[in-house]
């Protein structure tokens, strides 16, 4: 028999074991994205609620008058007026660029630099809506976890900048001239008209990103093995909080959307304090936060800032 002969004898004899593989390849492929939209749908069912309670938290608390509730709490005490700086900060649902209008009100007013910095630094770290969807897209613990890190940052931020004079701290192509004027912002009474089209707007701003974080989780579930995921972010030490640190920056986009994300990461075995880690360097490493800060602080002082929260966001999730 010829050398050709065998050859078409031998790939006959392996054809429809290809095509049975290839038909099994197909299946097992088809079932993951079926599990793939099974573990979406559950978490999106399973968020939310809590999307939706945190929006509309949101949208109420854009009402208050921030400019009147700076003035009347950062007093000449740094002592009460740092850490209730950091607070209205954290409780704050303004956006970042919705928070440099009131802090240049109060640099105009004369304010102390420090806490109006603080105030403008951790709004973009921390606010309710993100704490509601910590919580039930994660747990209370890590909701509560997060919020205390923002909170001991937030103090640490404002004694620091404490200490540096203010000629050291502002901007100084900065023209306080031309700040807003925000002696009746948020003061106007709450139409239900207006307040259901403000929701409906920051629902589908929100609820875009948090698909698409719902959907990149679940990929992560279905299609990456834990066992990657575990021997880079799962044990408790430096390397995972660091790698933690490093996945925040391209990954976090809109703070909501990362949660599913960070969820699913945990669930195949990411340990809690390099999420920690991610949640203080990905907001923090925008370009929306860091050019609403660069508008009022010095360029050496925001390189401090960075420099400050990536070293806090590593030493707080090895600790946590």
């Amino acid at each position: 028999m010829s050398l050709d002969i065998r050859r078409t004898i031998l790939v006959a004899s392996q054809l429809p074991l290809k095509l049975i593989l290839q038909g099994v390849a197909i299946d097992i492929f088809a079932e993951q994205i079926v599990d793939l939209f099974r573990t979406s749908g559950r978490a999106f069912l399973a968020l939310l609620p809590y999307v939706i309670v945190g929006v509309a938290v949101g949208e109420l608390l854009k009402r208050a008058p921030w400019t009147s509730l700076l003035h009347h709490r950062l007093i000449r005490n740094p002592a009460l007026t740092i850490p209730m700086a950091t607070l209205l900060g954290m409780v704050s649902p303004l956006c970042t660029y919705g928070t440099v209008p009131v802090v240049l009100q109060g640099v105009r007013k004369g304010f102390p630099l420090a806490p109006l910095t603080t105030f403008l630094a951790v709004s973009s770290l921390m606010n309710p809506q993100l704490f509601l969807i910590t919580w039930g897209g994660i747990s209370p613990e890590m909701a509560m976890a997060r919020a205390g890190s923002v909170l001991v940052f937030g103090l640490l931020l404002g004694f620091l900048l404490h200490r540096l004079p203010a000629r050291w701290i502002l901007n100084t192509k900065l023209n306080t001239n031309d700040a807003f004027d925000g002696k009746n912002q948020g003061s106007s009474p709450i139409a239900s008209e207006t307040f259901a089209a403000n929701f409906w707007k920051s629902l589908q701003f929100v609820g875009f990103y948090i698909v698409v974080g719902i959907l990149l989780g679940s990929f992560i579930e279905v299609f990456i093995p834990a066992s990657w995921i575990l021997s880079v972010l799962g044990t408790d030490s430096f390397r995972s909080v660091l790698f933690a640190s490093l996945l925040g920056v391209p990954l976090y986009a809109c703070g909501g959307g990362t949660v599913p994300l960070v969820r699913s990461l945990m669930q195949s075995g990411m340990s809690q304090g390099a999420a920690i880690a991610f949640f203080l360097v990905g907001p923090a490493t925008r370009i929306t936060p860091l050019m609403a800060l660069a508008a009022v602080v010095r360029p050496r002082v925001l390189a401090v800032y960075i420099v400050l929260l990536i070293a806090y966001a590593l030493l707080a999730g090895t600790i946590y």
